[in-house]
Parts: structure tokens; sequence; C-alpha cells
């Protein structure tokens, strides 16, 4: 996500502050990494599949979408000596029961159809072919979880309520790292 960047900048802002030093991130153990690549790979698989063919379908999406979420939970769990690691787990957690209750597909505000009317997302969204969000309607359950904050220009973008309390676990593992106070270090 375009956010990270920013978000990242500002950790690392706020860690120097604090009197902390950017080597300090090369300090931090994390234990299998690789985990939380292979989750963002199965989520570029399913982004690639669904644009690319006409054979998904919604439980198979589904499959992916729990197997992607397992990968960041069993990632998390290794890691979770690391301060602010579970509200990493909190969030990610919010976005994982919002999307699993609606059957693999995650609400989104209906002004999006406004305000990113010509992206290519959109358009996979119009033709039923990008079956991980779904615009919000009256079927749509936990609602107040769906991406239904809008993020104004230049980003354009929506998030939900568990992206908020992931990215400020990130903000505050990342700032808490590059200060030197990270209390609990992976081993």
């Amino acid at each position: 996500m375009i956010l990270l960047i920013p978000l990242f900048a500002v950790a690392v802002g706020i860690g120097l502050i604090r009197g902390g030093r950017i080597s300090n991130l090369a300090h931090i153990k994390i234990r299998r990494p690789w985990l939380i690549f292979l989750s963002v790979l199965v989520e570029y698989a399913l982004i690639y599949l669904m644009r690319n063919t006409s054979r998904i379908t919604q439980p198979l999406a589904c499959l992916f979408l729990f197997l992607q979420y397992l990968l960041l939970f069993l990632f998390l769990w290794e890691n979770r000596t690391l301060s602010y690691s579970w509200l990493i787990g909190v969030g990610s957690f919010l976005n994982f029961l919002v999307i699993m209750v609606n059957k693999g597909s995650m609400p989104l505000s209906k002004t999006a159809t406004a305000v990113d009317a010509n992206s290519k997302n959109m358009k996979y969204l119009e033709n039923g072919k990008y079956l991980t969000y779904h615009i919000l309607n009256s079927n749509s359950r936990l609602r107040f979880l769906g991406d239904i904050l809008r993020v104004p220009p230049p980003v354009q973008s929506f998030l939900s309520i568990g992206d908020i309390v992931l990215f400020l676990g990130i903000l505050l593992l990342i700032q808490d790292i590059v200060a030197g106070k990270s209390e609990k270090k992976a081993s």
C-alpha cells in the first residue's frame, strides 16, 4: 500500500526525535520472514488469477484469503515478542474477521465508485472479477469494519478500522525500534 512509505518515514522520524538511530533497524531479529513473503505472494497470486481468468470462484478466492491470513498470523505469532506486534495482530484480525463473515469479500464504501470510477480495480469490481471486494450493501456484515474511511487526495483510498489499528501498530513498532527502546526483542 502506498500509505506504508509515509508511515515508515514518520515512524523513523519519531524514533530519531526520541534519540534513536536508523541503524537500530538492522539489529532487530525477525523470525521466519519467509512467512510474510508467502502471505504477500498468495495475495498477488489471487489478484493475478482474478484479473486473468474467468475460472476463479468466490469459494476459491476465500480459500486464498484464508491461506494468506494464516501465513500472516503465523508470522505474527513467530514474532510476538516484538513490541506492538499484538496491535498489528489485532488490526489484521479485524480485517480477517470482516472478510471471512462476508464470504471472502471486504465491504467497500459506496463512494469509492465515484471517487475512483476510472481505475482498473473499479472496472474489475463492476465486472464481478474483483471477488475480494464488494460495494457496501444491505447484505454486508460488520459493515463498520469494512473499507469505509476515505483517505483524501493525493492518495484517494479507503481504509478500514483494522487498517488503522494495523498501521498504528507498525508505526509504533518501527519508531520504538529506531529509538532503541524496544524492550521486547525476538530471539
